[in-house]
This record gives structure tokens, sequence and C-alpha cells, in this order.
């Protein structure tokens, strides 16, 4: 039964912020917690959480049992890992992404009885080296969950009532942003129930849900006033699809409502789920995917409910304790759909006819509470063990024309015999690359060990090339004695670049080296045209005498 949530029960507050270039780490004392959000634009400061330790081409386990030696057709690699930021000494956790344009807006919570959130902005422009660029330190609040919608960053979560004074903790707010940044602009609306779970908008609209004794709010983006308010038990999480809102209950299911007056057009039972677990949905086609926890992914017919398929959650994962094996979220992304299952990582799922079929999964560090895919990029929360970035690769558009070559459909081994010259296009990952001849590759290729360019011979990348891992370097690149790498593109290695005696090196592009750098005698490096950059984060070592010629922008200095 629809109905309308008098004003006593709701009440729009303007929050008033205290602006500050403090470090995320430095302690506040309670007095100044109370000031409000606390903000914070030290780039460096926050950027120092940005570890690449753990950088580098990932290895995706195949879906099928049956061994399979062939080359990849995802390739993905790991770009950096975000830390959670510490507060007076606690340790928050991951809880939501919005991604738009270069920017993704990350929402944090605490465990336990403190409520105390954050937000924060990461800068994806350079997709090689991320930078934290802002914070909101929000004390006595939880952060459940974001939006990004026209300059405004839409916030789902809870105060701590004997701080805020509000009858009930649950709350969503609508923060202006500057330029992309969050400001000091934020206006918060107080909503039936425990906790603002999830938050979604329309065009005119936004709308929010609440947990335990909940309710499913429609807001006015102008006034932040309830306009309809509808109560649903343990509401979880909400999307927009098609003019329709779609909200998930934990003990209820799935009730879809027309966006024009939250009129009920259809139900359906789901899974019970673990009370207060975070939940997640999206939507592929005429499909409706819902993280079902234990029970994994339910995929259900839009428009009738109807149970099409589940994605079951893994049976057994060694050293991993089965309670921890649970669907935690799901996100659809280019026909693909990604599923935090918990301590069994990031499972990888694409259409195959009418059904969805295992593509693979990808074994993460800590346990993937949440996933977000969009874009090139993938953002898996895994808690207290933070943020981990990951990157699609794939060719860049319209850079270089690769219809003249044949697609590649070999080994993720690929070796280049003497005597032979192949030639390939494709996007791929393989796990290492041996040319003892000649290799064109057009596309765009991952290497996860090693890459060798071997006495005398020729590998011509056109495209995107990335190779290793920062955990072992020594999978280095080698371009051998008398050998030539040349390079139309961009190449990024994670381990170590060594050029043996007269070895050659043509760059038409921008290289990234996490790794060392070594230039031994004889060897030259000639960059083509005006444009080249190249960034090495390690050391560079030249033994003997080198040439390095051409126009080239050398961005940390180490050439």
């Amino acid at each position: 039964m629809r109905k309308l949530v008098s004003s006593l029960a709701l009440a729009v507050f303007s929050v008033l912020t205290v602006v500050s270039c403090r470090s995320d780490n430095d302690s506040e004392s309670p007095n100044e917690q109370d000031k409000g959000i606390i903000l914070n634009s030290d780039a460096k400061a926050l950027s120092m959480r940005i570890s690449y330790n753990n950088s580098g081409v990932l290895d995706m386990v195949p879906g099928s049992t049956v061994k399979n030696t062939n080359a990849g057709d995802f390739p993905l690699v790991l770009v950096a890992e975000v830390a959670p930021p510490v507060y007076n000494g606690k340790t928050l956790r991951a809880t939501h992404v919005a991604l738009e344009g270069n920017y993704a807006y990350v929402s944090y919570n605490t465990e336990g009885e403190t409520y105390l959130g954050a937000v924060e902005v990461l800068d994806v422009t350079n997709p090689n080296a991320p930078q934290l660029v802002m914070q909101a330190i929000l004390p006595n609040t939880d952060v459940s969950s974001v939006r990004y919608d026209s300059g405004k960053l839409y916030i789902a979560g809870a105060h701590n009532v004997d701080d805020s004074g509000a009858p009930t903790p649950a709350f969503v707010g609508s923060m202006t942003l500057s330029g992309g940044m969050l400001s000091n602009s934020l206006q918060e609306t107080v909503l039936t129930g425990k906790v603002g779970t999830d938050v979604t908008s329309s065009s005119s609209k936004y709308y929010a849900v609440t947990g335990a004794t909940g309710v499913l709010a429609q807001l006015n983006k102008t006034s932040q006033q309830v306009e309809m308010s509808i109560p649903i038990n343990d509401l979880r999480a909400l999307g927009y699809n098609n003019n329709k809102i779609v909200v998930l209950s934990g003990t209820e299911g799935v009730k879809i409502y027309d966006a024009n007056g939250l009129s009920l057009l259809t139900s359906f039972a789901t899974s019970t789920d673990v009370a207060e677990a975070k939940r997640t949905l999206d939507f592929l086609d005429t499909r409706l995917l819902v993280s079902e926890g234990y029970a994994g992914v339910g995929v259900y017919n839009l428009s009738t409910g109807a149970k099409l398929q589940t994605l079951a959650v893994p049976t057994s994962v060694p050293g991993v304790d089965p309670s921890d094996i649970v669907s935690n979220a799901v996100s659809v992304n280019s026909n693909r759909v990604f599923v935090a299952n918990g301590g069994a990582g990031i499972y990888v799922y694409a259409p195959t006819g009418s059904t969805l079929g295992l593509l693979g999964s990808l074994d993460l560090t800590g346990s993937s509470n949440y996933v977000l895919s969009k874009g090139e990029y993938i953002f898996v929360a895994t808690g207290a063990g933070g943020l981990k970035i990951i990157k699609t690769v794939a060719p860049q558009s319209g850079a270089i024309d690769c219809s003249g070559y044949p697609v590649y459909n070999g080994s993720e081994w690929l070796n280049v015999n003497s005597g032979q010259t192949l030639e390939y296009s494709g996007t791929k990952s393989l796990q290492g690359i041996n040319v003892n001849q000649t290799l064109t590759w057009c596309g765009a290729l991952t290497a996860s060990q090693g890459v060798n360019i071997n006495s005398n011979a020729t590998f011509n990348m056109y495209g995107q090339l990335f190779q290793g891992s920062q955990s072992n370097p020594w999978n280095s690149l080698n371009i051998n004695s008398g050998s030539l790498l040349n390079l139309k593109g961009n190449l990024t290695t994670y381990g170590h670049i060594t050029l043996n005696s007269n070895a050659n090196w043509k760059i038409e592009g921008n290289v990234t080296i996490l790794g060392n750098l070594t230039i031994n005698q004889g060897s030259k490096i000639e960059f083509v045209g005006t444009t080249s950059t190249i960034t090495i984060n390690g050391t560079v070592t030249k033994n003997g005498t080198s040439t390095i010629t051409g126009t080239y922008t050398d961005v940390n200095h180490k050439l």
C-alpha cells in the first residue's frame, strides 16, 4: 500500500562542514569530530595509501574443468590496490563505488557499533598511476552507497542518532560536486529505518531504500523532500531500468514498481538471505541478476519474475572457509557479468546462447565483498583489505588497422621458432612469448610471465602490450643481442626490462616500466615521432656505451 510520509517522520537537514588539509591518518579530538564533514585535498598524502606491490597481469582460472592451454580472450591487469583510510585508530572498509568519467567515488563505513564513514575520489586519468585526490571523512556516519548523477553525488547511509538528534539513523543525501570534487554542499533527508542501504536516480527523481523496518522512498532532486514512501522490510538494493524501480528485500524478494508513481507492477520471491548482509542487483538485456548470498546469483526474467538460471557459488575452494564463499554483489558491463563471491574471488560470466556461461575466476587477496565494472575498469572492495583496481585490456580505438592480420587462436605460450615469420591480430592473454625469428602482433596482449626476443629476432608490436608482475619482476622483458623490439603503441611492464649487447628498441608511443631498466653495451633506443613518452619507476643501469635518439618525454627524468 502506497502512502505519503508525514513531515514528522522525515526531515531535511543542511550539514555544515569543516574544510581541512590534514592527513587521513591524523587524529581528531571528539570535539573536532562533532563539527561535521572533514575535507582533505592533499593528493600527495592521500595517494601514499596506493600500493603497486601486487600490480601486474592477472591470470584468469578457466571456468571449465577440462584443461585448456589456449590463449585467453579476456586480458586483465591489476593496476593498483588502495588501502582503506584509518581515522582515530579505526580502519574503515570500502562499501560501494560510483564511476563517472575519470573519477571513481568510493564510499566507506566502519564495522561494529561505531558510526564512521568516508567518501574518496580516485582519479584514473592515467590508468597506470591512479591518484587519490580528495577525501571526506564523515564522523558519526556510515556510508553504504553512492551514485553520481549530473554533477551531484547521492549518498545513502546511517547516522548515530545520539549525535545527530534525528528520529531514526537512516538517511539519504545529495552533495553538489565542484569540478567533480567533493564539496561542503550536502543536504540530507532522514528516512525511516536503521540504515540507508542503496540509492539510485532517474532524470527527474532519486530513490533510496533503507534496511530493517525500511522503506522505498522517492525524493525530489531539487527540494530533497520525500514525495512518496512505501514500507518494505529488510531492503538491500535497488536499481533503475527502463522506467522501472526494482528493489531487493532479504525477506520479501524482488518488487518492481513503475517509476512514475511507484505503482507495483510485479513481485516475486528470491531466497531468504542472511540478515543485514550487503547485496546488489543489476540488469542484462531483459534479465535481472540478484546476488543472493549462499544461494549464488539468481537470474530472472525482469517482466515475469520467472527464474531462468542460478549462478551457483563454488562448492569448494582450497584454503577458503566455506562460510566465506557467498555471492555478495553482481555487476554487468559490456555483456559480461562479474560476481563477488567472497573468499572465492571474482567470477566472470558471459552469454552462451540463452544462458550465462562461466569464463573463469580471479583469485584475489582478501574476501571480495563488492564489485563494480564500468568502462574499462573493474573495482573490487575487499572490506578491511581495501579496494582493488583492475583494468580490462583492449586495442586503442581507431589507432591501428589490424584487419590485414589473421586472428590468433593458438597456445597460451606463443613461440616463434627459427626460420618462422608469424603475423597475428586480436586481444589475448598469454603466459609468455619467445621470439626466435619474426613476430608481428596487431591489437592488444598481456603476458603474465616473460617476453624474450632472442638473438637477431624481431618483434613488431602494434597496439598495447602489458607484461609481468611487480611481485616477480624477474619475469622480465628481454631484448637480446642483435634483436629488435619495434613498438607502435603502448607498453606497460610491471617487472624489469633488459637490453642486452647490441639490442635495438624503436618506440613510437608510450612506455611505462614499473621495474628497472638495464641498457647494456652497444644497445640503441630510438624514439620515433615527436610525442613518445617513457615513464620509469625503478632504476636505470647503463653498462658500457649505448645510444638514445629521437624526441621524447622522460616523465620521471630517469634516462
